[in-house]
Protein backbone atom coordinates (compact mmCIF):
# COMPACT_ATOMS: atom_id res chain seq x y z
CA UNK A 1 0.00 0.00 0.00
CA UNK A 2 3.20 2.38 0.18
CA UNK A 3 2.94 3.17 3.90
CA UNK A 4 5.82 3.49 5.98
CA UNK A 5 6.80 1.71 9.03
CA UNK A 6 6.01 4.73 11.06
CA UNK A 7 2.55 7.16 10.53
CA UNK A 8 3.88 11.05 9.70
CA UNK A 9 3.42 13.04 12.47
CA UNK A 10 1.07 16.24 11.18
CA UNK A 11 3.50 18.39 13.18
CA UNK A 12 6.63 16.75 12.43
CA UNK A 13 9.19 19.52 10.23
CA UNK A 14 10.48 16.02 9.31
CA UNK A 15 8.16 15.19 6.75
CA UNK A 16 5.89 16.99 3.96
CA UNK A 17 2.84 16.77 2.10
CA UNK A 18 3.98 14.69 -0.23
CA UNK A 19 4.78 12.39 2.46
CA UNK A 20 1.57 13.16 3.68
CA UNK A 21 -0.42 12.71 0.86
CA UNK A 22 0.13 8.99 1.76
CA UNK A 23 -0.42 8.75 5.41
CA UNK A 24 -0.65 11.31 7.75
CA UNK A 25 -1.50 11.11 11.65
CA UNK A 26 -3.11 14.17 13.57
CA UNK A 27 -3.21 11.75 16.66
CA UNK A 28 -1.86 13.20 20.26
CA UNK A 29 -1.19 11.39 23.26
CA UNK A 30 -3.66 11.87 26.43
CA UNK A 31 -6.15 13.22 24.61
CA UNK A 32 -9.83 12.83 24.85
CA UNK A 33 -13.16 13.99 23.20
CA UNK A 34 -13.26 16.65 26.23
CA UNK A 35 -11.49 19.83 26.30
CA UNK A 36 -10.56 19.18 30.12
CA UNK A 37 -9.09 15.90 29.03
CA UNK A 38 -6.78 17.95 26.96
CA UNK A 39 -5.67 20.46 28.68
CA UNK A 40 -1.88 19.74 28.51
CA UNK A 41 -2.29 18.32 25.09
CA UNK A 42 -3.70 18.77 21.61
CA UNK A 43 -7.63 18.77 21.84
CA UNK A 44 -9.67 16.74 19.36
CA UNK A 45 -11.22 20.21 18.18
CA UNK A 46 -8.07 21.58 17.15
CA UNK A 47 -6.72 17.97 15.29
CA UNK A 48 -9.48 18.91 13.66
CA UNK A 49 -8.56 22.25 12.63
CA UNK A 50 -4.90 20.87 11.51
CA UNK A 51 -7.20 18.44 9.34
CA UNK A 52 -8.40 21.02 7.59
CA UNK A 53 -5.17 22.81 7.19
CA UNK A 54 -3.83 19.77 5.43
CA UNK A 55 -6.50 19.40 3.13
CA UNK A 56 -5.84 22.79 1.85
CA UNK A 57 -2.34 21.58 1.24
CA UNK A 58 -3.34 18.38 -0.04
CA UNK A 59 -5.44 20.30 -2.97
CA UNK A 60 -2.15 22.85 -3.66
CA UNK A 61 -0.45 19.27 -4.03
CA UNK A 62 -2.62 17.24 -6.18
CA UNK A 63 -5.20 19.39 -7.19
CA UNK A 64 -8.65 19.56 -6.65
CA UNK A 65 -10.25 16.48 -8.28
CA UNK A 66 -7.54 14.01 -7.02
CA UNK A 67 -7.17 15.84 -3.56
CA UNK A 68 -10.93 15.02 -3.50
CA UNK A 69 -10.82 11.31 -4.03
CA UNK A 70 -7.79 10.51 -2.02
CA UNK A 71 -9.99 12.15 1.05
CA UNK A 72 -12.93 10.23 0.08
CA UNK A 73 -11.13 6.59 -0.57
CA UNK A 74 -8.34 7.54 2.38
CA UNK A 75 -9.59 5.08 5.49
CA UNK A 76 -10.29 7.27 8.43
CA UNK A 77 -9.07 5.75 11.55
CA UNK A 78 -10.38 7.31 15.11
CA UNK A 79 -8.77 5.41 18.47
CA UNK A 80 -9.96 7.97 21.69
CA UNK A 81 -11.58 8.47 24.79
CA UNK A 82 -10.11 6.09 27.58
CA UNK A 83 -8.50 9.22 29.14
CA UNK A 84 -11.56 10.75 29.93
CA UNK A 85 -12.60 8.11 31.83
CA UNK A 86 -9.32 7.44 33.53
CA UNK A 87 -7.30 10.33 33.69
CA UNK A 88 -10.29 13.14 33.99
CA UNK A 89 -13.74 11.76 35.33
CA UNK A 90 -12.20 9.34 37.87
CA UNK A 91 -8.95 11.46 38.74
CA UNK A 92 -10.09 15.28 39.02
CA UNK A 93 -12.84 16.22 40.46
CA UNK A 94 -14.44 18.79 37.66
CA UNK A 95 -16.31 16.40 35.66
CA UNK A 96 -17.41 14.00 38.37
CA UNK A 97 -18.70 16.39 40.70
CA UNK A 98 -21.02 18.22 37.29
CA UNK A 99 -21.96 14.88 36.00
CA UNK A 100 -22.88 11.38 36.99
CA UNK A 101 -20.81 8.15 34.85
CA UNK A 102 -24.19 7.80 32.63
CA UNK A 103 -24.16 11.69 32.50
CA UNK A 104 -20.32 12.26 31.26
CA UNK A 105 -20.86 9.36 28.81
CA UNK A 106 -23.96 10.78 27.17
CA UNK A 107 -21.91 13.98 27.21
CA UNK A 108 -18.68 12.16 25.09
CA UNK A 109 -21.28 10.41 22.82
CA UNK A 110 -22.38 14.02 21.88
CA UNK A 111 -18.89 15.13 21.58
CA UNK A 112 -18.53 11.92 19.20
CA UNK A 113 -21.50 12.30 17.08
CA UNK A 114 -20.93 15.93 16.28
CA UNK A 115 -16.69 15.48 15.97
CA UNK A 116 -18.17 12.91 12.91
CA UNK A 117 -20.55 15.05 11.36
CA UNK A 118 -17.83 17.24 10.60
CA UNK A 119 -15.67 15.11 9.92
CA UNK A 120 -17.73 13.58 6.71
CA UNK A 121 -18.74 17.28 5.98
CA UNK A 122 -14.96 17.56 5.30
CA UNK A 123 -15.58 14.72 2.57
CA UNK A 124 -14.65 11.02 5.12
CA UNK A 125 -16.34 8.54 4.15
CA UNK A 126 -14.23 5.69 4.99
CA UNK A 127 -14.00 5.63 9.44
CA UNK A 128 -12.87 3.18 11.08
CA UNK A 129 -14.57 4.31 14.88
CA UNK A 130 -12.71 2.63 17.96
CA UNK A 131 -14.28 2.27 21.41
CA UNK A 132 -12.49 2.22 24.58
CA UNK A 133 -10.74 -1.06 25.95
CA UNK A 134 -10.85 -3.31 29.36
CA UNK A 135 -10.03 -0.08 31.88
CA UNK A 136 -9.44 -2.30 35.00
CA UNK A 137 -5.91 -3.04 34.98
CA UNK A 138 -4.97 0.41 33.18
CA UNK A 139 -1.44 1.18 34.77
CA UNK A 140 -2.95 4.51 36.46
CA UNK A 141 -5.57 2.88 37.92
CA UNK A 142 -3.67 -0.09 39.93
CA UNK A 143 -1.08 2.58 40.86
CA UNK A 144 -4.27 4.52 42.36
CA UNK A 145 -5.56 2.26 44.07
CA UNK A 146 -2.62 -0.03 45.43
CA UNK A 147 -2.88 0.99 48.72
CA UNK A 148 -6.55 -0.34 49.17
CA UNK A 149 -5.16 -3.97 47.67
CA UNK A 150 -6.42 -3.73 44.33
CA UNK A 151 -4.57 -3.97 41.09
CA UNK A 152 -7.14 -3.73 39.24
CA UNK A 153 -10.79 -1.86 39.08
CA UNK A 154 -12.83 -4.25 37.79
CA UNK A 155 -16.03 -1.86 37.73
CA UNK A 156 -14.20 0.35 35.29
CA UNK A 157 -14.72 -2.27 32.62
CA UNK A 158 -18.42 -1.65 33.25
CA UNK A 159 -17.99 1.73 32.29
CA UNK A 160 -16.12 1.00 29.00
CA UNK A 161 -18.90 -2.08 27.74
CA UNK A 162 -21.10 0.41 28.08
CA UNK A 163 -19.84 3.63 26.44
CA UNK A 164 -19.02 0.88 23.84
CA UNK A 165 -22.55 0.35 23.38
CA UNK A 166 -23.46 4.03 22.84
CA UNK A 167 -21.09 4.62 20.11
CA UNK A 168 -21.77 0.99 18.41
CA UNK A 169 -25.40 2.68 18.27
CA UNK A 170 -24.34 6.19 16.95
CA UNK A 171 -22.29 4.11 14.30
CA UNK A 172 -25.93 2.48 13.35
CA UNK A 173 -27.19 5.55 13.69
CA UNK A 174 -24.63 6.88 10.74
CA UNK A 175 -24.82 4.52 8.83
CA UNK A 176 -28.81 4.56 8.07
CA UNK A 177 -28.78 7.84 8.16
CA UNK A 178 -26.00 8.76 5.59
CA UNK A 179 -25.09 6.83 2.24
CA UNK A 180 -22.63 7.46 1.00
CA UNK A 181 -20.69 6.73 4.53
CA UNK A 182 -18.93 3.40 5.04
CA UNK A 183 -18.34 3.50 9.01
CA UNK A 184 -17.36 0.87 11.42
CA UNK A 185 -17.33 0.13 15.17
CA UNK A 186 -13.95 -1.40 15.97
CA UNK A 187 -14.36 -2.66 19.21
CA UNK A 188 -10.61 -3.53 20.61
CA UNK A 189 -12.91 -4.65 24.39
CA UNK A 190 -13.01 -8.12 23.99
CA UNK A 191 -9.95 -9.00 22.17
CA UNK A 192 -7.88 -7.12 24.47
CA UNK A 193 -9.66 -8.76 27.74
CA UNK A 194 -8.70 -12.25 26.75
CA UNK A 195 -5.20 -10.89 26.35
CA UNK A 196 -4.73 -9.27 29.48
CA UNK A 197 -6.69 -12.40 30.82
CA UNK A 198 -4.68 -14.95 28.99
CA UNK A 199 -1.25 -13.12 29.32
CA UNK A 200 0.48 -16.36 29.89
CA UNK A 201 -0.27 -17.64 26.33
CA UNK A 202 1.97 -13.97 25.45
CA UNK A 203 4.80 -14.57 27.03
CA UNK A 204 3.83 -12.22 29.95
Amino acid sequence: MGLKPTIPAFLDPAYNISDFAVSVTFASAATGYDNATSESVIPLWKQLEFYKDYQRRLRGYLGESKASQTISEALHLISIGTNDFVENHYAFPGRSAEYSITGYQNFLAGIAENFLRKLYGLGAQKISFGGLPPMEFMPMEGTANIMSGYDCVESYNNVAMEFNGKLYNLVAKFNKELAEIKLIFSNPYYIFLHIIRNRSLYGR
